[in-house]
């Protein structure tokens, strides 16, 4: 699965403190940022691929980043921490520093 991470770390239409995180019942969820219903993968889901990569270009991803990289975080502020692959997890980051 290719991934990308917004500003607000999230991924895959899973925003920060949406009912969406916590899906664990189903495989596709409904995602909603500013009334805008998206369809998505649940993170269980996600975390079952063999493959997860992440593709995440510039600075102003930089703050996110560094929280998704904590040690200890918030997943509910920071979902892309929520993505744990089972399989492999590859980070691709142009811009950013980790």
């Amino acid at each position: 699965i290719l991934l990308g991470m917004g500003g607000d770390a999230h991924t895959a239409s899973l925003f920060p403190h949406t009912d969406a995180l916590q899906i664990s019942d189903r495989l596709i969820t409904v995602g909603n940022k500013d009334g805008q219903p998206r369809l998505t993968f649940t993170v269980p889901l996600i975390n079952q691929a063999r493959c997860v990569i992440f593709l995440v270009a510039g600075a102003d991803k930089q703050a996110a980043l560094d929280q998704v990289f904590a040690e200890k975080g918030d997943e509910m502020k920071y979902p892309s921490r929520l993505i744990q692959s089972k399989g492999e997890l590859h980070w691709l980051l142009t811009g950013v520093n980790i």
